[in-house]
């Protein structure tokens, strides 16, 4: 398939709006579509990856690695060396694990508050990569769809 998803639900909106608006003749109906709408409104913009958001995804995990050696440095460990040269979101996910394996290879002979507190670097490293993609990640109020069916259920 070579069409765009963007493209693609933009025509789902058109067709609704040229075959299946003019036929709604109560406020329900009509109440739905607009739901309908702002739903694939907000897919289509969620289609459209954003390379500076995924930059900004792999910096919060590279600044993550970057305390993690620093800190495990201050403890007179040696972090292993990257698998990987790449500074990709892909790339620092990939390092991610390793650092991960690494530290859960390492707790029999860390002390426990040390690698408590490696393991809180990594996952809040975790924690700000994940809000950057959330913030990508519009609202949808789905009320508009949900108070018509209760209020059906009321008649």
């Amino acid at each position: 398939m070579n069409t765009d998803l963007a493209k693609l639900i933009e025509a789902l909106r058109r067709a609704l709006n040229d075959a299946v608006a003019p036929e709604l003749s109560s406020d329900h109906a009509r109440g739905q579509l607009a739901a309908v709408h702002d739903i694939l409104g907000k897919l289509a913009g969620m289609t459209v990856w954003d390379p500076r958001a995924l930059e900004a995804q792999a910096q919060a995990l590279r600044e993550g690695h970057e305390r993690f050696a620093a800190h495990a440095a201050q403890a007179g460990l040696t972090v292993p060396a990257a698998d990987n040269a790449g500074t990709d979101l892909t790339s620092e996910e990939a390092r991610n694990r390793q650092l991960t394996d690494w530290l859960d290879q390492q707790e029999p002979h860390v002390p426990a508050p040390l690698a408590a507190e490696l393991d809180a670097i990594l996952r809040q490293a975790l924690r700000e990569q994940l809000r950057i993609e959330r913030k990508r990640i519009p609202l949808t109020d789905f009320s508009a769809m949900t108070s018509g069916a209760s209020q059906d259920r009321k008649d």
